[in-house]
């Protein structure tokens, strides 16, 4: 599901946490209107009225649920759950980094997220401290129509920090949020005291050539003028790119690419020359619909 107005709410304060993902996949899968029914959705659930709607918040920013087409009511599985918790899916526990990389790109690409534009829309927050993402994100708000409170800012921005960085408190799994595992971001104590947050170039151990695959065609999909051809630097830099949501240098993006042509069957072909370094995507491919998803649902990967 793609929202259309960038979201710094929603989440009514809660991270995402291990086990919400796969409880409201099965809830909605067994029951599509159960979000709607509030006591319902409460006692199937066990967690309180708000925790429900944080649920469901993430639910559909990470592709799990989506909002029923047409006129049916509630919701239905979405793509991302489908892969994962339907029979025989990838992952029906999240035991694999390469789920949480499928959860982490397609919140970043997909759900529209004020912080997760921010932060991963491009490569240029690759340290900073927390007041630095509370101030582009009051900066992009001012424009709303309806105005932002502060408060709602800084929750914000605490919400995004504790989904990717894992407190000191690890004993409290009501901050334990499954993209920690991923490790993208990084605390680490300056000399002032201050806590600065790392989220450079970084190894992406379990990123599988499919996810970055997906993720390298919904780029060239995302392109207004149909691109069918990228510069590789575009695809470390650019807005969205595989680059700046997986946080790759050119040379793991070489070695992704090499990888994604064999995958795809030369559909994506990297033309490395003295003269240019470009990658070039079949126009057959940009017309398929189920592209992504077909490539996804490939069993063996690397």
């Amino acid at each position: 599901m793609e929202f259309t107005a960038e979201r710094f709410s929603g989440h009514e304060s809660f991270v995402c946490r291990y086990g919400w993902l796969r409880k409201v996949f099965d809830a909605v899968s067994a029951s599509p209107e159960i979000l709607r029914k509030d006591a319902e959705a409460t006692e199937r659930l066990g967690i309180g009225r708000n925790m429900v709607r944080s649920l469901q918040f993430w639910g559909e920013a990470t592709g799990v649920i989506q909002v029923a087409p047409g006129d049916a009511k509630g919701h239905v599985a979405g793509p991302t759950g489908q892969l994962l918790f339907s029979d025989g899916g990838w992952d029906p526990f999240l035991e694999k980094p390469e789920s949480l990389w499928l959860l982490h790109w397609w919140i970043c690409a997909n759900a529209n997220i004020a912080a997760w534009n921010v932060v991963f829309g491009d490569v240029s927050m690759a340290r900073f401290e927390k007041a630095d993402v509370v101030a582009r994100l009051t900066k992009r708000g001012a424009g709303n129509a309806r105005a932002l409170a502060q408060s709602t800012v800084e929750q914000h921005t605490s919400i995004f920090l504790q989904s990717y960085v894992r407190g000191n408190d690890s004993t409290d799994d009501s901050l334990w949020c499954p993209l920690q595992d991923l490790r993208l971001v990084r605390a680490v104590p300056s000399r002032n005291g201050t806590t600065i947050y790392d989220c450079s170039v970084a190894s992406p151990i379990g990123l599988s050539v499919r996810v970055f695959t997906a993720a390298l065609v919904h780029l060239f999909r995302m392109q207004s003028s149909n691109r069918r051809s990228l510069p590789v630097h575009e695809l470390v830099q650019t807005t969205l790119s595989p680059g700046a949501i997986f946080r790759l240098d050119e040379p793991r993006l070489y070695d992704f690419l090499q990888q994604t042509e064999g995958l795809t069957g030369g559909a994506i072909r990297l033309i490395d020359t003295a003269d240019t370094q470009t990658v070039v995507c079949d126009e057959q491919l940009l017309s398929s619909a189920d592209y992504i998803f077909s490539l996804l649902d490939v069993k063996a990967h690397v």
